[in-house]
């Protein structure tokens, strides 16, 4: 159940970054984190698929972190005290746990 609960709010995410100007970046990257530990558990990719899926994950993480996501998108916002680029950091890093345990799941 957790599962399904998890991989339907990554499924949320990507939903609510429809609109964002750096869309092209976040919705594919959400819809992964989403599908690939699906497709896992059905044995539909392996575990190096896994875990080239997490050295994405870990990149964009990287990318959005240090502010170069900022090239993408313009319109930086800051909410709850932390600006755009670095709450979609928290976003990719929370992905790439994800990724990771249900990897070392089986």
């Amino acid at each position: 159940m957790f599962f399904w609960l998890v991989n339907s709010l990554f499924m949320f995410f990507a939903v609510l970054n429809i609109n964002d100007p750096d869309w092209f970046l976040w919705v594919p990257t959400y819809l992964l984190v989403a599908v690939g530990p699906v497709s896992y558990e059905k044995k539909l990719i392996n575990k190096k698929a896994m875990n080239i899926l997490l050295f994405y994950l870990l990149f964009v993480f990287a990318f959005s972190f240090f502010g170069l996501v900022e090239i993408l998108d313009q319109n930086s916002d800051t909410m709850i005290n932390i600006s755009e680029p670095n709450r979609e950091a928290v976003g990719a890093l929370v992905g790439a746990s994800w990724v990771f345990w249900t990897s070392r799941r089986q």
